[in-house]
C-alpha cells in the first residue's frame, strides 16, 4: 500500500467551501419560508397556535437555534480555510534534497533536534523512489567530550 501525503488543492477547497455554504444558506431560506407560513396561518388563517405540530414560540426558538448553528458552522468553516491558506502561504525552510542509489531520502532523527554525539543510521526502503534514514543517538556530545566547567 503507498501512502503519500494529502495535498491541499485551494480551488477544490473553495468549491467545497462555496458549496456548503450555498447549501446552508438555502436550508435557512426554506425554514424561514416555513416559520413565515406558520406565522400567517397562525394569525391570518386563524388555523389555532398547534397546527403545525409544534407551537408558533417553539417554532421561533427553533429557527433561532438552527440560524445560530448555521452562522456557527460558517465561521469555522471560514476559519479553517484561512487558517490553511495562511500555512500554505508561509515559505517553509527548504532542505537540501538527499538521494541515494536515485532515491530520495527522509531523514529522521531520534531524540529530535539531537545536536553531536554517535549515532547509529538505519535505511529503510519505503517504496521505489523513497528511504527512510532513522539517525538514532548512541551516544550524547556530552558523554564524549566530558562536561565542560
Amino acid at each position: 500500500m503507498v501512502t503519500t501525503e494529502p495535498i491541499w488543492d485551494e480551488d477544490k477547497f473553495k468549491r467545497r467551501l462555496l458549496k456548503a455554504s450555498k447549501l446552508f444558506f438555502l436550508f435557512t431560506i426554506i425554514y424561514s419560508l416555513w416559520i413565515a407560513f406558520i406565522i400567517i396561518g397562525t394569525y391570518l388563517l386563524q388555523l389555532g397556535n398547534k397546527w403545525a405540530a409544534l407551537s408558533l414560540e417553539q417554532w421561533i426558538l427553533s429557527a433561532i437555534a438552527l440560524i445560530s448553528v448555521i452562522i456557527a458552522l460558517e465561521v469555522i468553516l471560514l476559519l479553517q480555510y484561512t487558517l490553511l491558506r495562511k500555512k500554505q502561504l508561509q515559505p517553509e525552510k527548504q532542505k537540501q534534497s538527499m538521494f541515494l542509489q536515485g532515491k530520495h531520502v527522509h531523514s529522521f532523527t531520534i531524540p529530535l533536534d539531537a545536536k553531536g554525539g554517535i549515532f547509529s543510521k538505519t535505511f529503510i526502503v519505503i517504496d521505489e523512489s523513497r528511504v527512510l534514514n532513522l539517525r538514532y543517538q548512541m551516544i550524547p556530545p556530552n558523554d564524549l567530550w566530558g562536561q565542560k566547567q
